[in-house]
């Protein structure tokens, strides 16, 4: 991989720099009104189309930034004991293992949440059971103090005669 020395100046990047600063300070200028503010955007964008000219034909190595065979050695065979043939066949072989897996265990977890799903609605109906069993449990409260309003009541008044 090839690297580019530190502390060195790259001409086409500091002159690309110095015309973007120019541009931004013609920008400065302009909103706020001084003057050779279109003077400062017409150097600045010149330098800049110079810039971009000049990249235009400026020809670059394409470094290799990662080795993906020293990373996932299966691209190349594994170990080196195999050909590049049987390390991509043994690669999708593991990722079919894996993949069967998933999708066992995500067939599993929906046989859980149905099982959630039948006992929150087992809940829910036993729950709408109770609310009735208790409203009526609070009707037959209310009669059977009624009734003794009236024992009560009856009783007074046998006392007071």
């Amino acid at each position: 991989m090839k690297k580019k020395a530190k502390g060195k100046l790259d001409a086409i990047t500091f002159i690309y720099g110095f015309g973007a600063a120019v541009v931004l300070v013609g920008a400065m200028f302009k909103f706020l009104g001084w003057s050779y503010a279109n003077e400062m955007f017409v150097a600045g964008l010149s330098i800049e189309a110079v810039v971009f000219l000049i990249s235009a034909f400026e020809r670059n190595t394409e470094d290799k930034d990662y080795h993906w065979e020293n990373v996932f050695p299966q691209l190349t065979g594994g170990d080196g004991n195999t050909s590049s043939n049987t390390g991509y066949g043994d690669a999708m072989t593991q990722f079919a293992g894996t993949l069967n897996e998933l999708t066992i265990q995500l067939k599993e977890m929906n046989k859980s949440i149905q099982q959630i799903k039948i006992e929150m609605q087992n809940s829910a109906n036993k729950s709408i059971e109770m609310h009735s069993r208790i409203a009526e449990f609070n009707e037959q409260m209310d009669t059977y103090n009624n009734h003794m309003r009236q024992i009560n009541h009856k009783y007074n008044s046998l006392l007071n005669k």
